[in-house]
């Protein structure tokens, strides 16, 4: 079923229906095609033509993948099985990025992490850009931007080199992409950054270290390796406040930032979250990522001191990842429990809220 706000002129082999729910689709036996057209660009703020999170136009087109294949929901039959191949046409004098590597026959298949559908979903850039690439930590990289534009490429890689060595073997075992695909730009495009599977879209703009010591490239390039970590749909805070808590920690083990800096960030970051009462939601505002920060900081000092350093805060979100276990509150203080051999204080004394 496709999202029928996004999708018009559908045609094609087989039934279709449309109703209030979305485009309905059921092929012939043998196969078949469906054709529509999608529009891609698009606003994050109804009027603000500065706040695009995608966009094509005559020098660059960046969007994610999902919006050009806005599928709702889908069923198989059993038995059955599904593979995805995907084929773009753009002017001949435009390159084109995506997360997905081509084959030794130049053909870009489909492999999304989990038992995500076989259709694209990250990120994709094309137009006259420049492109970056490297391989580290066992995961090639690119990082890709429209010429003309101020993009640090070889900084961005460089902080990547730097701190995700802190970060993937604490992971092991959690089988970090082969492939992550880094795509930027400037104006228009929202002056943010959004994480997706194997790939991330951060604007030019955004310094790659902030005065506050946080960085945004390492905060996305966590959630990308969170990406199947399970969390509640209410509890945005932990999916936050990790990918910030981690970044910044990685940050000050490589030596990217002072040991100062960390303090003073982590000092921000509690006077900023101070107010807040309450956790409970599907999009954790600054406050509440804030907060969150705090709590995980706090828990890596108890479970560091209580293992001897040998089981921080990161081997207990590498075992939710590897187990399947859902990370919430409730496996946090169990987990935390195991190491401690007691309730974690900060997350029952401090009043944690729920």
């Amino acid at each position: 079923m496709l999202d029928s706000n996004r999708v018009q002129d559908v045609a094609g082999d087989g039934h279709i229906t449309t109703d209030a729910k979305g485009v309905h689709w059921v092929p012939p036996v043998a196969g078949g095609t469906l054709r529509y057209n999608a529009k891609l660009s698009h606003r994050r703020k109804a009027g603000d033509d500065h706040s695009y999170d995608a966009w094509v136009g005559e020098r660059f087109a960046l969007f994610r993948g999902d919006r050009a294949f806005p599928i709702r929901s889908w069923r198989r039959a059993r038995g059955s099985t599904l593979k995805g191949e995907l084929s773009v046409a753009r002017p001949k004098d435009w390159s084109l990025v995506t997360p997905y590597l081509p084959d030794g026959l130049g053909r870009m298949m489909i492999r999304n992490p989990g038992k995500r559908l076989p259709r694209p979903v990250g990120w994709i850039i094309a137009g006259d850009i420049g492109t970056r690439r490297d391989v580290f930590e066992g995961i090639e990289f690119t990082v890709s931007a429209p010429r003309g534009i101020r993009m640090e490429r070889i900084a961005m890689l460089g902080i990547l080199r730097w701190t995700l060595p802190q970060l993937v073997p604490a992971l092991q075992g959690s089988r970090p992409p082969r492939y992550i695909n880094i795509v930027a730009a400037g104006d228009p495009m929202w002056l943010g950054a959004l994480s997706a599977p194997n790939s991330i879209y951060v604007n030019s703009a955004r310094p790659l270290i902030s005065e506050n010591g946080t960085s945004t490239i390492v905060h996305e390039m966590m959630h990308v390796l969170l990406r199947d970590l399970k969390t509640p749909r209410d509890q945005d805070w932990i999916v936050e406040g990790l990918a910030e808590y981690l970044s910044l920690r990685a940050l000050k083990d490589s030596g990217t930032i002072s040991a100062q800096r960390y303090d003073s960030a982590i000092a921000g970051f509690r006077r900023w979250g101070a107010s807040v009462k309450s956790l409970r939601t599907e999009s954790a505002s600054g406050p509440i990522t804030a907060r969150a920060v705090t709590i995980f900081h706090d828990l890596d000092i108890e479970l560091r001191a209580a293992s001897g350093d040998k089981t921080p805060l990161i081997a207990v979100v590498r075992d939710l990842l590897l187990s399947g276990k859902p990370a919430n509150l409730a496996t946090f203080r169990a987990s935390a429990r195991a190491v401690i051999g007691k309730p974690a204080r900060t997350l029952y004394i401090r009043a944690l809220p729920d």
